[in-house]
């Protein structure tokens, strides 16, 4: 088994070995981007999403707005990025400390790592639920983000079943697309001020999960 700083050093010489193959010119193009984001990122905290401006953004990142559109042509394709970035980082967490079972408390892991992440931003977090809903996917790509995700938890849900936990004829991928939608909801009413803390978003994501979940459950298991 690998040790933390083990994998670490090895997270460390992928990157630099990655970094070297690169030519001067992508790794420039590399800097620019994260720079751009950062600046991004830094205004929509601070000044929120609506009153941030792609001139400013370009400001901030010490480039001309012209070069900013060779990155991304509208604020929803930063937002986007940013949102991929801080999502992955949120839910690649997540799975490395993933609980065994059961599916409940494994669902809740994801959410809650997801949650706490928002929580240490708000400001941003609220940008990412009002407007991701909306942007156009042929573009941004949210489609295939929210897929994979998908795909993952359906195969916790599909574990589950095999575990004997779920009954063996519940559709994976659409369970997985209905706890999210549960998620969402919670989250939205979170950063909208009608659940007034993390805590108690977090404690109502986990009753509305448990009663999906509770109709589906193998009667073999019983309420275990």
């Amino acid at each position: 088994m690998k040790t933390a700083a083990a994998s670490a050093n090895h997270t460390v010489h992928t990157e630099s070995s990655e970094a070297g193959s690169l030519s001067r010119r992508e790794r420039s193009k590399r800097a620019k981007l994260e720079r751009i984001k950062r600046a991004a990122r830094g205004l929509f905290v601070r000044k929120g999403f609506d009153g941030t401006t792609t001139r400013e953004i370009a400001e901030a990142a010490d480039i001309g707005v012209g070069t900013l559109f060779l990155y991304a042509v509208t604020k929803e394709d930063l937002l986007v990025l940013i949102f991929r970035e801080e999502f992955g980082l949120a839910v690649e967490a997540a799975y490395e400390s993933m609980p065994p079972h059961p599916i409940l408390e494994q669902i809740m892991h994801i959410f809650d790592a997801v949650i706490s992440h928002h929580n240490g931003n708000r400001n941003l977090a609220r940008a990412f639920v009002k407007e991701l809903p909306f942007v156009d996917d042929g573009r941004h790509g949210i489609a295939e983000l929210m897929s994979n995700l998908f795909g993952r938890m359906a195969s916790l849900i599909d574990d589950a079943k095999h575990r004997g936990e779920l009954k063996r004829n519940v559709p994976s991928t659409l369970l997985a697309r209905n706890l999210f939608a549960l998620y969402f909801h919670q989250v939205q009413n979170w950063l909208g001020g009608t659940t007034p803390t993390m805590k108690l978003c977090q404690a109502h994501l986990r009753e509305s999960l448990e009663l999906q979940l509770s109709g589906l459950r193998n009667p073999a298991r019983g309420n275990r």
